[in-house]
């Protein structure tokens, strides 16, 4: 792996944009990749462009199809990850790696890697999320809030290329705000999310998707759509409390205000959550 400058310009840096799409939330409970994309960029200049479906070798959950509108019949025909190691580790050579919440979407690759056979230590990695949590302060910190508050299109919103390119102005908006601010280098954009954003690819540590993760920390409530195991849609608001193991999946534990009563939610059927505004 190249060892990057700190003291590079931002202008001169390449960026690694990633985004994939899941059969759920939980690699731990054998979730796996269904669609990948990855566009190399420096902030004024596409340079490359992947993006593919994967066979995931399993059933994509319900809250996923509801989210990314993906089918297993879409992806049945589609290449397994292994089949894409190789294009992928030549679009994140020498690149810094741009995510929207990174442990998650390097939590993933990096699952599929090793179930490839390949060791794989994710490069420098900038998180926008992070940079958004630190240095802003939106209303919500999700992607769609960050985009729509920065009057930034969507199109294509929660698939992987789309979610790309969205990333991408995203983290183009943030540099020039920081360019304004005199903050102008590789090192000065990692010193302002605090560091470099994913470290442990090998964590044992479940990635929590951020509105759940926001909501936890903060005590704020919780807007969930969700699909029970008959496959009826209902919308309540929550107060989490924690997250447990529940059979083959991840569950969340909150109050209900809906039956005002202490309930378990199964992270792969929840289809939309939002962190009450105040």
């Amino acid at each position: 792996m190249t060892q990057l400058d700190l003291s590079i310009s931002l202008d001169d840096v390449t960026f690694a944009f990633l985004d994939v799409e899941t059969t759920g939330l939980s690699p731990q409970y054998g979730d796996r990749v269904c669609e990948i994309a990855v566009v190399c960029s420096r902030t004024d200049l596409i340079q490359a462009t992947y993006a593919t479906l994967v066979n995931p070798e399993r059933k994509i959950s319900p809250g996923a199809s509801a989210v990314n509108g993906l089918r297993d019949e879409d992806v049945r025909d589609a290449p397994r990850f292994a089949k894409i190691v190789e294009p992928l580790g030549e679009m994140f050579r020498a690149a810094v790696i741009v995510c929207h919440n990174a442990p998650f979407d390097l939590g993933f690759v990096s699952s599929e890697m090793q179930r490839a056979g390949k060791s794989f230590r994710a490069p420098t990695t900038i998180d926008t999320l992070v940079l958004a949590r630190t240095n802003y302060r939106f209303r919500s910190n999700s992607l769609s809030n960050i985009a729509r508050t920065l009057q930034i299109p969507t199109p294509d919103a929660h698939r992987a290329l789309g979610d790309v390119m969205t990333t991408r102005a995203v983290l183009t908006r943030f540099i020039e705000d920081f360019w304004k601010a005199g903050r102008r280098t590789l090192g000065e954009l990692l010193e302002l999310q605090g560091g470099d954003s994913f470290v442990a690819t090998t964590s044992t540590v479940e990635p929590l998707p951020p509105e759940i993760a926001e909501a936890l920390s903060s005590g704020k409530r919780l807007f969930l759509v969700y699909v029970d195991a008959h496959g009826e849609k209902s919308e309540r608001w929550v107060t989490p409390q924690k997250i447990i193991g529940a059979e083959d999946s991840l569950a969340l534990v909150a109050h209900c205000h809906l039956r005002d009563e202490r309930r378990q939610f199964r992270l792969d059927r929840i289809v939309k959550m939002e962190v009450e505004s105040q």
